[in-house]
């Protein structure tokens, strides 16, 4: 069977005459030389949550047409398409799925038609396990909170951690606060109870220096902080207030109805 896509197929290849008439009208006699895959920041093993970039570099001139990024499987997991710039990046979160060896291509575009490059050598991403989560506990711990009310998140490290270098309080909506700690073991953040404003959930989490760099460990599990609102207070009285005047309206409806009753009577 006839490859009609030469570059596709693998290995150095001549254009035949048939070929060039089916619009391979380009000088692309070889394929195009592999791209060079590697990550930023560069390190041996990443830890669990850390952010890195696969970056995948062109070595040629030509025009881009775009990348493609690969998995181990040979899957596409990316396309940068339409893309001219001679570099791309792949962002990823170092997890235990993100872990394998990943590949990445480009191709020029001729007339229409992808001329792809060959691929770029495996690059393995090795992913170990992050530091153990801290607990998080309330003090006082109450079910629900009311305004000018305070309430200490108290985040308590595993033992076994050392150089303990920061420590990080997450709300719903992301990061809360971020302390500079040193080497400690329970660290507390007084959270004033403003208003419903800062009802929620929150977790925590700490940083060590682990292979020469700060390393954020597991966060804690999430725990609720209820605040009582205003509003069902003005919603009862609302209710209530309603209910009075609608029992004193009914009082005064049926009394004037009998009182007319009886001058009828008269």
């Amino acid at each position: 069977m006839t490859c009609m896509n030469p570059w596709w197929c693998g290995g150095a290849a001549l254009l035949t005459d048939g070929q060039k008439g089916q619009g391979f009208t380009g000088p692309w006699l070889h394929p195009l030389p592999a791209p060079t895959l590697a990550t930023d920041p560069a390190y041996h093993f990443y830890y669990e949550g850390e952010s890195l970039a696969l970056t995948c570099l062109a070595p040629t001139k030509t025009k881009i047409g775009g990348f493609r990024f690969f998995n181990q499987t040979g899957e596409q997991i990316d396309l940068r398409a339409p893309y001219s710039l001679p570099t791309a990046s792949l962002q990823l979160t170092a997890t235990k799925a993100s872990a394998g060896v990943y590949t990445c291509m480009y191709f020029v575009m001729d007339s229409g038609q992808e001329i792809p490059s060959n691929r770029s050598l495996p690059l393995s991403i090795k992913v170990e396990a992050a530091p153990l989560p801290p607990t998080l506990s309330l003090d006082p711990q109450q079910e629900i909170y009311r305004s000018g009310n305070d309430v200490k998140l108290l985040c308590s490290i595993p033992s076994s951690e050392d150089y303990v270098r920061e420590v990080h309080y997450y709300a719903d909506l992301g990061l809360a606060v971020s302390i500079p700690v040193s080497n400690v073991k329970n660290y507390s953040y007084d959270l004033s109870i403003t208003g419903v404003e800062v009802a929620g959930s929150y977790s925590c989490a700490y940083f060590v220096v682990w292979s020469g760099r700060l390393v954020r460990s597991e966060r804690s599990r999430w725990i609720n902080v209820n605040v009582k609102s205003h509003t069902i207070t003005w919603i009862r009285v609302i209710i209530v207030g309603g209910s009075f005047f609608t029992i004193n309206g009914l009082i005064f409806y049926f009394s004037h109805r009998q009182m007319k009753r009886r001058e009828a009577q008269d």
